[in-house]
């Protein structure tokens, strides 16, 4: 079984990689054009940008 990934869809993913490298007091393990991971104990934090999302 592989890790858990929550996404956040964010109206401005570097704003909210800053917010959330601030108050996780860590660096993004990616953070490229499109998707920012953060590695938490048991499960990765994923914020994409909203307006890539299917509507």
């Amino acid at each position: 079984m592989g890790e858990t990934l929550f996404v956040l869809y964010v109206r401005d993913q570097a704003a909210a990689a800053r917010f959330y490298a601030s108050v996780l007091e860590a660096a993004p393990v990616l953070d490229v054009a499109g998707m920012t991971q953060f590695a938490l104990p048991g499960c990765l934090l994923g914020l994409m940008p909203e307006d890539g999302i299917k509507r």
